[in-house]
C-alpha cells in the first residue's frame, strides 16, 4: 500500500507541475473596460498582457475602420473576451466585431499575438489590416473557416492601437474570441510563447516515447500470442501527444500553414474521437470487462457516430452531438468499470482503483469541464490526459513486473523438479539394480539390501531438503 499511495502522490504531482508549466499563463491581466484598456503605467520590459475584460461588440455587423470615424455606429453592446459569444447568449453561428482601443506607452517595439479566432477573422490596428485568416462572411456559403495564430507587429499612432476584429462562426462549436490576445514587447512576447509551445512539445515527445515502446513491447510478443493492452495503451500515448499539438490555438497552427489551418478543427476532432475510443477500449481490456452482444452492439454504435458524422457532416451541430455521444460513452464505460470492481479486486490489484479514479477525472475535466477550462488555459486537457496516460503506464510496468516475477519463479522452479528428478532416479536405478541382482544371487543379498538402504536414505535426505526449499519459498512469497 505504501508503494501505491507513493505512486499515486508522484503521478498527482508530476500532472500537476506539467498542467502549471505548460498550460497556466503567467502573465498579467489587462482588465478592459468598456472598451479601453489602459496599459500606459505597465511594464512591458518585464512582463507580457493579456487582453481580457469588456470589448466594444456588435452582432451580425461587419463593421471596418471607417464606420467609427464619426463615433461608435448602432447596435454597440459590451462582452467579456476571451469567451465564446454563445456564453453572452449569443447563436454559436453568425458573424460580429469586436472593438478595444488600447492606450500604451510611447516607446519601444511592441508586438500582439493573435490566436486562433473562431472561426474565420480580419483585424484592423488603427485602421490598417494586420491579420487575415480565412474569409469572413454573413453565411455559410460566403464565410471560409481558416486557423491561424501569429504574432505581428503592432501599429501604435501616438501611444494609442485601436483594435477591430471581424468575426464569423459557421465551422465550429464555439463562435468569437475565445483564446486571449497577449501583447508584449519584441524582446518578451515571442519568447513567452515559443517556450510554452517548447514545453508542450517536450510532454507530447515524452509520450510519443512512451507509446513507442509499448508499440514495441507489443509487437515483441506477438510470438507468444501478443498482448492487445500494450497496443491499445501506445494508441492512448500517441493520440494524447498528437492532441497536444493539435488543439486549440496549439503549435501545429503555427509552423505548418495553409493545409493544417484550413484543416486543423477537423484533423483536431478526428484525434479526440480516436483518442475517445482508445481510452474506452483500454478501459474494457484492461478491467476485463465482458460485453454482452447488444452491449457491444451499442458501444460499437456509440463509438462510430461520432467519427461517422465528423467524417461526414463536419458542422457545428454534428461536432456538437459528436461531443456529446463521446460524452455518453466515458460515463458508460465508467458505470461498466465501477460495476467490474469489487473490494476484494481492489485491494489485489490497487492500481486498478488508481486507474478508475483517472477515468472519471478524465470524463470531468477531460471532456465535461474542458469546453469551459479552454478560455482559461492554454492546453487545459494536458491535465487529465497526463493523470490517465500516467496511471495506465504505472499499472501496466506493474502488471508486467508481476507476470516477469511469475515467469522466473516457474523456471526456476520447472529447473528445480528438473534437478530433483535427476537426483532422484540416481539412487531409484542403483536400488533397482540392487534387487534385480539379489534375486539373481541370493547369497550377495545382505550386501546389496545394506546397499540399497543407503541409496534410500540419500533419497529421503534429498525429499527432506526439497521439502524445506519449498517451506522456504511458501513463506518469502
Amino acid at each position: 500500500m505504501k508503494h501505491f499511495l507513493l505512486s499515486f502522490i508522484c503521478i498527482a504531482a508530476i500532472s500537476g507541475a506539467v498542467f502549471y508549466s505548460v498550460s497556466v499563463s503567467h502573465d498579467r491581466p489587462g482588465l478592459a473596460s468598456n472598451g479601453v484598456l489602459d496599459l500606459r503605467s505597465a511594464d512591458l520590459n518585464e512582463n507580457v498582457f493579456t487582453l481580457d475584460g469588456e470589448w466594444e461588440f456588435y452582432w451580425e455587423r461587419l463593421c471596418e475602420p471607417k464606420d467609427f470615424i464619426e463615433g461608435a455606429p448602432e447596435g454597440r453592446t459590451f462582452i467579456h473576451a476571451p469567451a465564446p459569444w454563445s456564453r453572452a447568449g449569443y447563436p454559436i453561428t453568425g458573424y460580429a466585431t469586436y472593438r478595444l482601443a488600447l492606450l500604451l506607452p510611447r516607446s519601444g517595439r511592441i508586438m500582439l499575438y493573435v490566436p486562433e479566432i473562431f472561426s474565420s477573422a480580419v483585424i484592423w490596428v488603427n485602421g490598417r489590416k494586420i491579420y487575415s485568416a480565412g474569409t469572413v462572411g454573413a453565411d455559410k456559403d460566403s464565410a471560409v473557416s481558416y486557423a491561424k495564430n501569429e504574432l505581428v507587429n503592432l501599429l501604435v499612432d501616438n501611444g494609442v492601437a485601436e483594435i477591430l476584429v471581424q468575426v464569423s462562426n459557421y465551422g465550429n462549436i464555439y463562435g468569437g474570441i475565445q483564446h486571449p490576445f497577449r501583447i508584449g514587447l519584441a524582446t518578451t512576447l515571442p519568447r513567452s510563447v515559443f517556450g510554452r509551445w517548447l514545453m508542450l512539445a517536450g510532454v507530447a515527445g515524452a509520450f510519443f516515447i512512451i507509446g513507442l515502446y509499448h508499440l514495441a513491447l507489443f509487437l515483441y510478443r506477438r510470438t507468444a500470442g501478443g498482448n492487445l493492452v500494450y497496443f491499445v495503451f501506445a494508441a492512448c500515448c500517441i493520440l494524447g501527444g498528437l492532441r497536444f499539438l493539435f488543439d486549440f490555438d496549439s503549435i501545429a497552427q503555427y509552423f505548418l500553414r495553409n493545409f493544417l489551418n484550413v484543416h486543423i478543427n477537423f484533423i483536431y476532432s478526428v484525434l479526440t474521437a480516436l483518442h475517445s475510443i482508445a481510452i474506452v477500449f483500454f478501459a474494457l481490456l484492461v478491467l476485463e470487462i465482458k460485453l454482452k452482444p447488444r452491449a457491444k452492439t451499442a458501444f460499437t454504435v456509440m463509438l462510430g457516430i461520432p467519427l461517422a458524422s465528423i467524417l461526414l457532416l463536419p458542422s457545428p451541430l454534428s461536432l456538437f452531438v459528436a461531443f456529446l455521444i463521446i460524452v455518453s460513452t466515458l460515463f458508460m464505460t465508467c458505470i461498466l468499470a465501477a460495476r467490474s470492481l469489487s473490494l476484494a479486486r481492489v485491494r489485489s490489484r490497487p492500481y486498478l482503483g488508481l486507474y478508475f479514479i483517472s477515468l472519471v477525472y478524465f470524463l470531468l475535466w477531460g471532456t465535461i469541464a474542458n469546453s469551459i477550462a479552454q478560455t482559461y488555459f492554454f492546453a487545459a486537457f494536458v491535465l487529465s490526459t497526463t493523470f490517465m496516460m500516467l496511471s495506465q503506464f504505472v499499472m501496466l510496468s506493474q502488471d508486467y513486473a508481476e507476470a516477469r516475477w511469475k515467469a522466473r519463479e516457474l523456471t526456476a522452479r520447472t529447473d528445480f523438479y528438473r534437478r530433483m528428478s535427476h537426483d532422484l532416479l540416481t539412487p531409484l536405478t542403483k536400488v533397482s539394480t540392487n534387487v534385480q541382482t539379489a534375486r539373481r544371487r541370493p547369497r550377495e543379498a545382505d550386501a546389496l539390501l545394506a546397499k540399497s538402504q543407503d541409496e534410500i536414505m540419500k533419497m529421503a535426505d534429498m525429499i527432506g531438503d526439497a521439502l524445506e526449499q519449498g517451506d522456504e519459498g511458501g513463506t518469502s512469497s
